[in-house]
């Protein structure tokens, strides 16, 4: 609907109408709403019915601006609504909601109310209560999804979101603007759809402009502001995964509920060449006691570690470790929220530090953090992976003391071919570490890995998987192998861990998901400690990383390291790389510098040694210069120069705009005054087309004038190829 000018309007959706903000304003709005309950989503807090309905009201209600109709409700439509609701909600209470407790049932049902309420408001929004409801409703989806999650995810629609809520707001401020002022606005286009899209471009225009600057500033005063951890509100943060396998006592076959899965359960981030790092594992918990189906640690005491200094710790020398060449390793890990408190480093972890201010070990010299569990955080080990060579572990004694006996060489009834098949492979070994590889070579070289093993017998599980299935996963490679030496009287117990993941080229980490988990065996070698042996096969179907997954990663890695976990620490790393920075850029600067100087020292002398030896062609180009500057009594604009080319190169069918009717009428005149018309600048155009009545030239001046008068002053769309057609006549 288009309104002449000079109309004042009285009705406030009238003078709204006028500028079209109204449209604008409700769009951003709904796209401020849809991008709050779009990342409350995401946390996986909500149940699929609420996620379909709300969806579904937000898309078709973007869809009816789309098709420019109204799909609102009337207000007895939305009464007779709220009110079968509120019967529902009792329903909801009781039967529908689900939950452990009464408490809980009547929570999801008030969530669903408050979800329902707003859906009622997206239909029925008149008012800039309605409106204030709806943004609110937006800002609090927005706060509890940044208690319930700390993802990468969180940060893209939070930028989205800051967008949407500055769009919304600038227009709700012109909006309120225009209500009321005493007259409508007036646009620069006669036609109102025009106009409506004008100011949305430039609303959008100034909506991006607003949020970079916040972004930009807001960066700023995070990584400039001090940081320290509180933890205010990470209880409530708590959205840990669950990962198996990691605890006191672990069921046979556990471990492969997570071997399927793509979850990051940490990053570990080298120091030094990457070599170092070839079949590094990560070690979690270790266990030491076996029933026939599940593995165990039948003593749960943990031994607290007195911290060095401030949040740093050294871990206890273990038995036989002297005797071992040193290989150290620095790394640092990020781990985010797991559902369990142990601490994940390649054996032997000698030094932690990190954001822990309770450090414990087990007797399986496993490391816990239990104030950490179930939150992210990231610390730094300092690990020694040298192990004594083949030949030193073949001289090693095989006496053992009472407590490693105790400990490490008990075993529940089991088939008797176990036993049988143990000393067969090690009959030709006349040490404990032969021993120890007869088996572990039996293992990887005659059994086959898979993730779905055929004729596990649940009563039996170990005696199937030797003689009947003979194929399966990690942890049922490693109890074998722990089994099997147990029988020959040799201490050996079960890890559980991770191994060394991907390397992300981008971010410079290794990248450990879940299905990086991994079983696998330490035997006990007299005067050098807990050796490991690992049995299992090579995956032949290995899951490889896409090509895309280094930069997701990379990002995610960011996220962690400088969002999550960034604290006074990372300040101070921020601002010696930062003075590091700058002192190259100097030094490089001033290097530069100084050769830029002198080649143009050189340049120079050998300019000034060419004009020297052609004084006469340097004077003739000067005066051909001042010339030129004489004899150009003007220059041409940059819109002259683009007229020009349109007038000249345009394509059949072209138009000119209003502000190029002047340049157009021009060339006119110029016509006209070869021929000894000149135009007084007392005559308007129309007077000066007049004055050639009677003359040859009459037809077409005239209708040259009358175009130029539609083209200027009524903003009618005028073909370039006419006029040109008409100033080529009156040429003629």
């Amino acid at each position: 609907m288009s309104i002449s000018p000079h109309i004042v309007a009285t009705d406030p959706s009238e003078k709204q109408a006028n500028i079209s903000v109204q449209r604008y304003f409700e769009i951003s709005l709904l796209l401020m709403l849809a991008t709050g309950f779009l990342t409350v989503a995401t946390t996986g807090k909500l149940d699929l019915v609420s996620m379909v309905c709300v969806f579904s009201a937000l898309i078709i209600k973007l869809w009816s601006y789309v098709r420019a109709a109204d799909y609102s409700l009337a207000p007895k439509t939305v009464t007779r609504i709220s009110i079968f609701y509120i019967f529902f909600y009792g329903l909801d209470f009781l039967i529908f909601s689900p939950g452990p407790s009464a408490l809980d049932r009547m929570l999801s049902a008030t969530v669903h109310l408050v979800l329902f309420t707003a859906v009622m408001k997206i239909f029925s929004a008149r008012t800039y209560r309605d409106y204030g409801y709806l943004a609110t409703l937006s800002f609090l989806m927005m706060l509890a999804s940044s208690v319930l999650t700390v993802g990468t995810t969180f940060l893209v629609f939070f930028t989205l979101y800051v967008l949407f809520a500055i769009s919304t707001f600038l227009s709700y401020e012109i909006k309120r603007g225009v209500e009321a002022a005493r007259r409508a606005p007036e646009g620069p286009f006669r036609a109102a759809r025009r106009n409506r899209r004008a100011i949305e471009k430039a609303l959008v225009t100034a909506a991006l402009g607003v949020a970079g600057g916040i972004v930009l500033f807001a960066a700023l005063l995070f990584f400039v502001i001090p940081r320290y951890h509180t933890g205010y509100l990470t209880g409530l943060s708590m959205q840990a995964q669950n990962i198996t396998g990691f605890s006191e006592s672990v069921n046979l076959g556990d471990i492969r509920k997570i071997l399927r899965s793509p979850l990051v359960v940490m990053r570990v981030m080298p120091e030094g060449s990457l070599r170092d790092y070839a079949g590094i594992k990560w070690r979690g918990v270790s266990l030491n006691s076996f029933d026939g189906k599940h593995w165990f640690n039948d003593n749960t005491e943990q031994f607290p570690l007195p911290p060095a200094s401030y949040e740093r710790f050294l871990i206890p020398l273990p038995d036989g470790f002297g005797r071992r060449p040193r290989r150290p390793l620095r790394y640092r890990i990020i781990r985010p929220a797991l559902s369990t408190d142990v601490l994940f480093a390649a054996a032997e972890a000698r030094e932690l530090s990190g954001q822990m201010r309770w450090l414990s070990l087990d007797q399986t010299n496993s490391l816990h953090a239990p104030q950490n569990a179930n939150l992210p955080f990231a610390y730094d080990v300092v690990s020694d992976v040298g192990l004594p060579p083949p030949g030193e572990l073949r001289r090693a004694p095989a006496q053992y003391s009472d407590e490693i006996r105790l400990l490490y060489l008990r075993l529940p009834p089991t088939d008797p071919r176990v036993g049988e098949l143990a000393r067969t492979l090690t009959a030709s070994a006349t040490n404990n570490y032969d021993r120890a590889a007869a088996i572990q070579s039996y293992l990887r070289d005659n059994f086959r890995y898979t993730l779905d093993p055929p004729s596990i017998e649940p009563a039996d599980p170990l005696g199937s998987f030797l003689f009947k299935s003979k194929s399966g996963y990690c942890e049922y490679f490693a109890a074998a192998l722990a089994v099997m030496l147990r029988t020959l009287n040799i201490p050996a117990r079960l890890v559980n861990g991770f191994q060394t993941g991907s390397y992300n080229r981008i971010g410079r980490d290794f990248v450990v998901r879940a299905r990086d988990a991994h079983s696998w065996v330490e035997v006990y070698f007299p005067s050098y400690g807990w050796i490991p042996f690992d049995p299992t096969p090579a995956d032949p179907h290995p899951v490889l990383p896409g090509a895309w997954d280094d930069y997701t990663d990379a990002a995610a890695l960011f996220w962690s390291e400088w969002i999550i976990n960034y604290d006074f620490g990372h300040q101070e790393q921020l601002a010696r790389q930062i003075e590091q920075d700058s002192r190259n850029f100097q030094q490089v600067f001033r290097e530069r510098s100084e050769r830029f100087k002198r080649r143009g020292i050189r340049a120079a002398y050998r300019v000034e040694g060419w004009l020297m030896s052609h004084k006469l062609l340097v004077l003739a180009l000067m005066l051909g210069i001042l010339a030129a500057l004489i004899l150009t009594d003007k220059t041409r604009s940059l819109a002259e120069v683009r007229f020009l080319l349109n007038w000249n190169f345009a394509r059949r069918g072209a138009t000119l705009s209003p502000g190029e009717a002047t340049l157009t009428y021009q060339r006119l005149l110029h016509t006209l005054q070869k021929k000894g018309y000149r135009k007084k600048s007392s005559q308007t155009p129309r007077e000066f087309a007049l004055s050639f009545l009677g003359t040859r030239w009459s037809h077409g001046v005239l209708e040259f004038t009358r175009l130029y008068n539609l083209l200027r002053f009524g903003q009618a769309p005028v073909q370039l190829s006419t006029l040109r057609r008409i100033l080529e006549e009156i040429k003629k």
